[in-house]
């Protein structure tokens, strides 16, 4: 049996995959607790603590990121799936550079005060959120991947739809070239539709 490693994101814990687990049958999945670690280097070396045998990956948000850092650390790596943890696009279609720096000011300013009220480790991971480019993330990638993208909006992205939208078209820019889905639902993917997600990763893992 495969071992498949699950990555929750930020603010998640394993229980996050409770419901994509069963549908994933053919898999020895693992789902670590990340909570606590707040580098990538401390998150990729606890995951090579695990010792599993060279496992495909699978992680939502900041967690999609770390499994493409993962497969990046093990070229070997059989397969790589991201939910919508791709990083800042290159480009935002459709908006100036003048208009997209004020939208991320705005959205700095509504986070700042969101991390005041996070525990300490939660805030501490907002910099490995900010600050990476999908071209940052994915360049130097040989494994296979399948990147997954919302496409629609969670309801506290809906005053900011302008920005969010351009972002997509810019990340779906960038990511140009690679396996990609667009997918009908918000970047809470995983909570609203694990049995969809459980066969889009399947047939990936499994397709000769």
């Amino acid at each position: 049996m495969k071992d498949l490693l699950l990555l929750h994101g930020a603010g998640g814990n394993p229980a996050n995959w409770d419901a994509f687990v069963p549908e994933m049958t053919g898999f020895r999945c693992v789902a670590p607790d990340l909570n606590g670690l707040t580098t990538w280097e401390a998150m990729l070396d606890h995951l090579d603590g695990l010792d599993l045998d060279n496992p495909a990956v699978v992680g939502a948000s900041l967690g999609g990121a770390l499994g493409v850092r993962w497969a990046k650390r093990h070229p070997e790596c059989p397969g790589v799936v991201n939910f919508d943890g791709h990083g800042w696009p290159s480009t935002y279609p459709g908006l100036t550079q003048s208009e997209v720096d004020i939208w991320r000011a705005k959205l700095k300013e509504i986070f700042d005060e969101m991390a005041r009220h996070m525990a300490p480790h939660h805030a501490a991971l907002r910099p490995l959120a900010d600050n990476g480019s999908v071209h940052d993330l994915y360049d130097g990638l040989t494994a296979p991947v399948l990147a997954v993208v919302a496409m629609e909006l969670m309801p506290p992205q809906e005053p900011f739809a302008e920005f969010y939208t351009a972002t997509r078209r810019g990340v779906l820019a960038d990511l140009a070239g690679r396996q990609v889905v667009e997918f009908p639902a918000h970047h809470g993917m995983l909570s609203t539709h694990p049995g969809e997600l459980a066969m889009l990763v399947s047939r990936f893992l499994t397709e000769d």
